[in-house]
């Protein structure tokens, strides 16, 4: 299943039920393959497959001069582009700017893709104006890319201890992996750059595949609105001040119903006197309910709001329109909510993916949390609801008797 994410300043959406924004003409794809003559040559075959799978696409094809003429022949592209980013001979060492190729451009384009395995042609793709653009990079460094694999390994380095060994000779006397442990699993990540690129094509084709209509809510009547604000870690907790807002926009829908365990009832207390302060009525708390009881809730919701805990993958899995409030120490690619109606929200700051659970922990005092703000989650909802209500009316998983 695939997010589709959206940057909104300072915050990052990821939507399963949004499918990527095209142009209602034809799809038009910009591929960056500013490459020597044999790393183009070794990647025949992934732009070959992007070819194939993007079959009614209009592509544009920008490579060195010196493979034009090859791009023609194996006709990979409708259009293509010379721009000499690097020199034809690698020793030379002068390049040209990344704004150089914005000249050379015409329009928009739906998606962007840099077919160079190193990074040197990375704020290339920055400077190409597209609505979605894919690379090999690390996504949480360079997060305006959004369709992403990791750097693989493309050198085995040597550690500083293998260094000083050989630099007093004894380098054949001790097995390298005593002191370079790592070298082994190092070679088994290894892929040819080929590889690399035919997963990166095969990830991008994912993204832009349709489906043939996500699942909606066919709950009818009074269901209730879900709401649980405390996860197992108060690292992961949305602040009780911010809970309170979204309750009381939220009860503007319906009843608000606060889950959590028995020892948390003081806390969804005060997160509901904080909606009540704001005008909010239609509130009730709902503490230590039994396994059955919880699942019979949460299948019966109209939507559910949670932090990132247990609450969100039981309404994600059962097809619930769901709302996920992340702090940046768990990142939704690992551990996010999986269903077809799912949105989380999470901060675009530096250090997201840190894993920490404990406040006392954080070197920023937790400042991922307060980027989320209850503004954001109440439009999120909106935009969650008014596609559950424009939407087809397919199945979903649902929970059997005695739920219904």
């Amino acid at each position: 299943m695939a997010y589709f994410t959206k940057h909104d300043g300072n915050q990052i959406i990821y939507r399963s039920w949004e499918e990527p924004e095209q142009s209602s003409a034809r799809m038009r794809i910009l591929v960056l393959k500013l490459d020597h003559v044999g790393d183009f040559w070794m990647s025949l075959g992934p732009l070959k497959d992007l070819r194939q799978r993007f079959a009614h696409a209009h592509i544009t094809l920008v490579v060195g001069s010196w493979n034009i003429a090859t791009a023609k022949q194996f006709d990979l592209a409708d259009d293509h582009i010379a721009f000499d980013f690097f020199p034809r001979n690698p020793k030379v060492k002068t390049r040209k700017e990344a704004a150089d190729i914005r000249p050379l451009l015409i329009g928009e384009f739906d998606l962007a893709i840099d077919m160079r395995v190193p990074e040197e042609t990375r704020p290339i793709l920055l400077e190409v104006p597209a609505r979605h653009r894919a690379a090999i990079v690390d996504p949480y460094s360079m997060h305006q890319i959004d369709i992403a694999i990791a750097p693989f390994n493309l050198k085995l380095r040597r550690t500083i201890f293998y260094k000083l060994v050989q630099k007093i000779g004894l380098a054949n006397k001790i097995p390298r992996r005593w002191l370079d442990w790592f070298i082994d699993r190092k070679q088994v990540r290894l892929q040819h750059v080929s590889e690399i690129l035919l997963f990166l094509v095969a990830k991008a084709a994912a993204y832009f595949e349709s489906g043939a209509g996500h699942p909606q809510n066919s709950t009818t009547g009074n269901a209730p609105i879900v709401v649980a604000p405390f996860s197992n870690s108060s690292l992961r907790d949305w602040p009780i001040e911010s809970f309170g807002k979204v309750v009381a926009a939220l009860a503007t829908r319906g009843e608000v119903v606060l889950v959590g365990r028995g020892e948390c009832l003081e806390a969804l207390e005060e997160v509901a006197k904080t909606a009540r302060e704001r005008g909010a009525a239609n509130i009730r708390t709902a503490v230590d309910l039994s396994e059955l009881e919880f699942n019979c809730l949460v299948n019966s919701a109209a939507l559910v709001v949670s932090n990132n805990s247990g609450t969100g993958h039981v309404a994600a899995q059962l097809g619930r329109p769901t709302i996920g409030i992340f702090t940046a120490s768990h990142l939704p690619e690992i551990w996010g909510f999986r269903g077809p109606l799912v949105s989380m929200l999470m901060s675009v700051i530096e250090c997201r993916g840190c894993g920490l659970d404990q406040v006392r922990h954080c070197p920023v005092k937790v400042r991922c949390k307060f980027d989320i703000t209850p503004d954001l989650v109440i439009a999120e909802v909106n935009a969650l609801m008014n596609h559950c209500k424009g939407g087809s009316r397919s199945p979903q998983p649902r929970l059997p008797s005695p739920c219904r």
